[in-house]
């Protein structure tokens, strides 16, 4: 059944977690190791039968409470100063879930229909 997915993501549709670029805004926190990575190869074999049904695949998180879990209120800041929002995502379709995070597909880019959320409350600088 097709549900809502929160995600931080550019206008894109891209998320933050990539290679050589999390390293400039991850901060060292005692629960990071809390937050695990799919093991690639199940991603890549859900990704091959996601495509097969022109679906697209993505990682987020069934709640608001559970994506801030992932970013921190002074990483997600940062973040937003790099052009990354939160986001809301319907029509997902979750394939696998954990805990903390969620492997989820869509009929379309997750550039397309994401509406911005408020993840933290917006201060005064």
């Amino acid at each position: 059944m097709p549900t809502t997915i929160f995600r931080v993501q550019d206008k894109y549709g891209r998320g933050p977690w990539k290679p050589g670029f999390s390293e400039s805004w991850v901060e060292d926190r005692e629960d990071l190791d809390n937050l695990k990575a799919w093991p690639l190869e199940d991603v890549r074999r859900i990704a091959i039968e996601a495509a097969k049904h022109d679906l697209c695949l993505g990682s987020g998180c069934k709640s608001l409470e559970q994506l801030r879990r992932w970013f921190t209120e002074s990483e997600f800041r940062n973040l937003s100063e790099l052009g990354y929002r939160a986001v809301a995502l319907k029509g997902a379709i979750i394939v696998r879930e954990d805990e903390t995070q969620c492997l989820f597909a869509r009929g379309r880019p997750h550039r397309y229909g994401a509406r911005e959320v408020l993840l933290y409350a917006k201060r005064d600088r």
